[in-house]
């Protein structure tokens, strides 16, 4: 039996995708007969201007001494570089995925794009034996300089929704950080005022609205109930490299209208329940709304494609080879 162990920043919030896709695939594989997925660490770190953070390097060395494959996450930051650079001294099987983004979209573009490039891209092609991807975009990227890229998406996890709850035909629902300028709420300032009810899920503050409604820190059986109520879930981003939120808002049967930005999308060709807006087009937004708002979900196509069962597969293979 191999021991793998997930290493990843510490958690930057309930929507911290990161980390919620590194507790999936914990849960995925911690009672496999085959993978022991040891549980997640945060491992002690610092917090550094320039590099993000980096990890104290004693418990991190230990950590991945005890294991056979170390699965790293991140993209810009010192903690990732450490992380490949030991993994690879120590001899162990390094599975790599960045969380992707184009260097546009990151807060300091000029600075990641040059860390990338002189320090995690050199450990990446000389210390990963595999590395994954997670839409068309970063696949492209990522072989233009590595000959072992695997591109898997995520998988919907079934939310329990406690009663039957019926649709309000108005309703949207927002998921995110508030105040983090990615997410892009300020999009749905443009929607009429009292033309719809507009829910917002998530840590900031929040621009006060008669029609808008902040939830902060719900439990998960409250936000599967706000998916299911919902007539509409709407992804703004500046840049998603897929989203959870899309997955199991469509996976609960309601529509989502997201920017091109959104890269799920490359999933979904064909499918229906879902329509896309030019970011930060605040008119094209508000035609799209009103479009897809309330329309039908191919809800069991999603289930099927992003089953579990079927992922779990894929990663099964790319541990054993």
């Amino acid at each position: 039996m191999k021991k793998i162990i997930y290493i990843r920043r510490a958690p930057q919030g309930a929507g911290d995708g990161t980390a919620n896709y590194c507790k999936a695939l914990y849960a995925m594989f911690r009672n496999d007969s085959e993978i022991q997925a040891s549980p997640i660490v945060d491992y002690p770190a610092i917090p550094s201007r320039i590099f993000k953070y980096y990890y104290r390097r004693q418990p991190l060395i230990k950590a991945i001494q005890d294991a056979d494959i170390i699965h790293i996450n991140g993209y810009t930051a010192m903690g990732t570089a450490q992380s490949l650079y030991y993994a690879h001294k120590l001899g162990k099987e390094v599975i790599y995925t960045a969380h992707w983004h184009p260097f546009s979209c990151l807060c300091h573009p000029t600075l990641g794009k040059l860390f990338f490039s002189c320090v995690i891209k050199p450990l990446v092609k000389r210390c990963a034996n595999k590395v994954v991807t997670i839409n068309n975009e970063d696949t492209a990227f990522f072989q233009s300089f590595h000959q072992h890229v695997h591109q898997i998406p995520h998988w919907f996890t079934q939310k329990k929704v406690e009663k039957c709850v019926p649709k309000k035909k108005n309703m949207i629902l927002f998921i995110g950080r508030i105040d983090d300028p990615v997410k892009n709420i300020e999009t749905l300032y443009s929607l009429p005022i009292g033309k719809y009810e507009v829910h917002c899920v998530g840590r900031g503050e929040l621009r006060k609205r008669p029609d808008f409604v902040q939830h902060v820190n719900i439990p998960d059986e409250e936000l599967a109930s706000l998916y299911a109520q919902a007539s509409l879930v709407v992804i703004p981003s500046k840049y998603e490299a897929f989203s959870y939120v899309a997955l199991e808002a469509m996976g609960l049967g309601t529509p989502v209208l997201m920017s091109e930005r959104v890269r799920i999308a490359d999933y979904l060709h064909g499918v229906k329940g879902y329509s896309i807006f030019k970011y930060n087009d605040n008119e094209d937004f508000c035609v799209k709304v009103e479009a897809t708002i309330g329309t039908e979900v191919d809800t069991q196509i999603i289930k099927e494609f992003f089953s579990p069962y079927r992922i779990k597969r894929l990663y099964n293979q790319l541990y054993s080879e």
